[in-house]
């Protein structure tokens, strides 16, 4: 079968080459998903090599430098009236790719505070690239040696020592195993990464200090920003963080029917990283031919079962079965990181970067996406103002009222005939929350920067694969592809698993809080327990036992309404007419309230149940 693999030339052109040789074998849970080739498009030069250039003794003198040029044409640009938003920012996108290293991933993290800077900013911002060569071979085979700690010969069989990509923090390169001919990809880290990166993170570190003293960009919370970057850069800096992602990620997506390269840990360091090739289309490469040779992509469409309606749903469904229900989720999802495979299969790579939310985050979250998809914009409002790290002295009623009414415009614009994508997409939507935001200075945290990156880097493949898509339907897909999915005993267990790890945690918070107010409440009325006091612990005991009735009652009737169709023919009439008798006078609720109200009885009888024990203790 022939297989469709990078070009040597570069990262985002693929050709056909030869038929799979019996020296190389590529992973056997692919087979029936890889797709035939699909022709190659513009070609591009090779990737260049250069030598690696000595650390320079000026470097902050030359950032300086850099930094006061750029604000010096600022302040002349807007002296003449000849400052416009595109000419702003294709300066700061100049700065960015001058300075290079670092300084690009800086950009790139500010392009998501689309609260505080104009759309063409982030535009250009958000397209930072550098223009890496790659590095000689002998430099990239001494740092695979380094890390493996044995010779090259002793790991691989064959080993091709030019790249076949190359980025700004690494280059890959292909490679076979010696102990089963195991086709791989082999990352390697330029070895100046961690100690350039180190230097101009400690001049930044200077800069946003002098910023803070002065009081310039304080709207851009600067000191959580490099925070946030410092974060990142420690995991693109050591592929040992990306080799815990890749396991981790693999075996979350499986359920999702979404492949990921296995990593081999043992041939892993912080410089290198060896995983399994996986043989498909680049996302990037099947847009291109979609614009350049309309007739051979339907050809291979048709070959290969894609369906580009079903692809896109998919994979929509999969960013949200990882944001809102695994908490771990593919943060750059560029068309590059995607990977088509037949039968509308996808695989992802590059998974250096992951994100993931703290609790209460999360669950915010994911209470927005269930108002959205039901069209409840009050409580999508609140839920996402109660995302934010702080309100401040604002007007809530009017923040809040705001934040409605443009999400339900967003929402009635995306059903406009003709209407293009960009304004139907999940960035329309958040550009809509943040300028709302910005309109009553209310600062939105980095904390979900990842989230939006996530989705908005996903849209420049979605408004290609589903032109006439809205988020709005994108989340309903997800909310019917869960029903069906926990509609099976073991999808039933998940959600159940953790309303009860929630119970638990409010059961502890409990015992903390109230158990010691309510024993230091007994100390004090120690030796005055009387006929009072045994009346009020019957009471609390009669309430208890009423709850626990209620719990398990409600769990029954969960149990029993959800399960009717396995129960015996025999059993089936009176179990419905059961059914029919207790859920007719109640209303109907969607199983999450319900699960909601199990949590808080169970929380309740906790109350209770350390009532009684405090009082008990006291007689």
């Amino acid at each position: 079968m022939d297989v469709i693999r990078h070009r040597r030339n570069a990262a985002t052109t693929l050709v056909a080459l030869e038929p799979r040789s019996p020296e190389r074998e590529f992973p056997p849970d692919l087979d029936s998903i890889v797709p035939t080739p699909l022709p190659s498009g513009r070609s591009s030069g090779a990737i260049r090599i250069e030598p690696l250039s000595p650390p320079s003794r000026f470097r902050g003198l030359a950032v300086f430098s850099a930094l006061l040029r750029f604000v010096w044409m600022r302040l002349w640009l807007r002296a003449t009236g000849r400052m416009t938003a595109a000419r702003d920012a294709a300066l700061a996108r100049a700065l960015f790719e001058g300075l290079g290293g670092m300084w690009i991933k800086a950009g790139q993290l500010l392009s998501l505070r689309t609260d505080l800077l104009t759309d063409e900013m982030c535009k250009a911002l958000a397209s930072l690239q550098h223009q890496a060569a790659g590095f000689p071979p002998e430099v990239a085979l001494r740092v695979v040696e380094e890390d493996l700690g044995v010779p090259i010969e002793r790991v691989f069989s064959w080993f091709d020592p030019m790249p076949f990509a190359a980025a700004s923090i690494c280059q890959a390169h292909r490679a076979t195993l010696l102990t089963n001919n195991r086709a791989v990809v082999v990352k390697i880290m330029r070895p100046d990464v961690s100690r350039s990166f180190a230097r101009d993170l400690g001049l930044l570190r200077g800069v946003v200090a002098v910023f803070s003293v002065l009081g310039i960009g304080s709207r851009f919370h600067l000191v959580d920003g490099l925070r946030e970057l410092r974060a990142v850069l420690s995991e693109e800096t050591d592929y040992r963080f990306e080799a815990v992602n890749l396991k981790r990620m693999r075996r979350n997506l499986r359920r999702h029917k979404v492949s990921v390269p296995r990593v081999l840990s043992r041939y892993c360091g912080p410089r290198i990283l060896v995983m399994d090739e996986i043989p498909g289309v680049l996302m990037s490469h099947y847009i291109q031919m979609r614009t350049e040779n309309v007739a051979a992509v339907r050809r291979w469409e048709h070959e290969n079962n894609v369906d580009p309606l079903k692809l896109g749903k998919g994979l929509m469904v999969t960013v949200l079965r990882q944001i809102l229900e695994d908490n771990e989720f593919h943060a750059d999802l560029h068309p590059g990181n995607i990977m088509v495979m037949a039968d509308n299969r996808i695989a992802l790579l590059d998974l250096g970067s992951v994100g993931r939310l703290d609790r209460r985050t999360w669950q915010l979250y994911r209470y927005t996406m269930v108002a959205l998809a039901t069209r409840d914009f009050e409580r999508a409002a609140d839920y996402t103002l109660l995302q934010q790290p702080g309100l401040g002295v604002v007007d809530h009623a009017r923040l809040r009222s705001d934040l409605a009414d443009a999400l339900r415009k967003w929402e009635l614009r995306s059903e406009f005939p003709n209407t293009s994508y960009a304004d139907k997409s999940v960035g329309s939507m958040g550009d809509e929350i943040t300028r709302v935001m910005a309109r009553h200075n209310v600062p939105v945290g980095w904390g979900l920067m990842r989230v939006g990156r996530a989705l908005s880097t996903l849209d420049a493949s979605l408004q290609v694969l589903v032109p006439d898509g809205n988020f709005i339907e994108f989340t309903r897909a997800y909310f019917k592809d869960r029903q069906r999915r926990q509609r099976t005993l073991k999808g039933a267990m998940r959600p159940l698993r953790s309303a009860l790890q929630d119970v638990m945690g409010l059961a502890t918070d409990a015992n903390v809080v109230l158990g010691s107010a309510v024993r230091f409440q007994g100390l004090r009325l120690q030796g005055m327990a009387d006929r009072v006091q045994q009346f009020r612990l019957a009471v609390l005991r009669v309430f208890n036992r009423g709850i626990w009735t209620l719990i398990l009652g409600t769990l029954g009737v969960m149990l029993l309404n959800r399960y009717t169709d396995y129960l015996p023919p025999a059993w089936q009439p009176s179990a419905h007419r059961l059914l029919q008798f207790v859920l007719e006078p109640l209303p109907d609720l969607d199983g999450i309230y319900w699960l909601l109200f199990l949590a808080v009885a169970l929380f309740i009888s906790n109350v209770l149940r350390t009532a009684r024990k405090s009082l008990s203790a006291t007689q």
